[in-house]
């Protein structure tokens, strides 16, 4: 069975640092990050046009290259949080919760009874397809998984409090493209950087790790001096596009 280490040191209040997959799902790329000293990917179903089966190419290349595979699934749901699990995503992010109800819906799919109501498939890539002992299994997976909500509206932000307050939540990531779209104002402006800052403290009021995913290292630096710790900067996407632009002014 596989410790999750970025749960772990969530949990001991370390920073971990990743990025997103959103266009391109060869497994190469889970490698690639690995060697490049990331901690962790976000697997982008809620924006990305993959399959099922390519999220579990690349979350078992992950599971090998030792990187915490964490999918971001389309909604809070049991039949599209479970695959992903079964497939060895070791954490799970659901976007734009604004409720309670969804918050502990979503947690409760991914952790097995007593703590939730996740159903059983051993011997898959949720164990790197070694039959597992059922009890033990179970108690490591509920341990390990990491389970995560985004907070992506002026509506979540109000009801932080009560959001991160839902059992067994571990971290919640602030979406502040959405964010600013909900406020009817710019990513950049002051507006929303006060609003994720009502998350952070929302989240050390409650225990919970808090992150961002953004496109500007530079704000990921200030973030995590304002004490976010779950640190996602840019998609394959973009980082293909930039070091294409980059390399093509260079021969210029």
């Amino acid at each position: 069975m596989r410790d999750n280490l970025v749960r772990a040191k969530l949990k001991r209040g370390e920073p971990v640092f990743g990025t997103m997959l959103t266009e391109f799902d060869n497994p190469a790329l889970a490698k690639i990050l690995a060697d490049a000293g990331f901690d962790y990917f976000f697997f982008d179903l809620e924006h990305g046009a993959f399959s099922l089966q390519a999220t579990a190419h690349v979350v078992q290349m992950a599971r090998l290259a030792n990187i915490a595979p964490i999918v971001r699934v389309t909604d809070g749901l049991y039949h599209l949080i479970a695959p992903a699990l079964d497939a060895g995503a070791q954490g799970i992010l659901v976007p734009r919760v604004e409720t309670r109800e969804v918050a502990e819906r979503a947690i409760a799919a991914m952790r097995y009874p007593p703590l939730g109501a996740r159903g059983v498939f051993g011997g898959k890539g949720n164990n790197d397809f070694v039959a597992p002992q059922l009890l033990e299994y179970t108690r490591h997976a509920n341990e390990n998984i990491l389970a995560i909500i985004q907070i992506e509206s002026k509506v979540a932000v109000e009801r932080a409090d009560e959001l991160l307050a839902t059992p067994g939540l571990d971290a919640v990531l602030v979406g502040p493209w959405d964010l600013a779209l909900s406020l009817s104002v710019d990513p950049s402006d002051p507006l929303v950087g006060e609003m994720t800052q009502r998350v952070v403290d929302a989240a050390k009021r409650n225990n919970v790790a808090s992150g961002i995913h953004i496109g500007d290292p530079a704000q990921i630096k200030m973030w995590q001096a304002r004490g976010m710790t779950l640190l996602s900067c840019l998609t394959d996407l973009e980082m293909m596009r930039n070091a294409a632009r980059a390399l093509r002014e260079q021969l210029r």
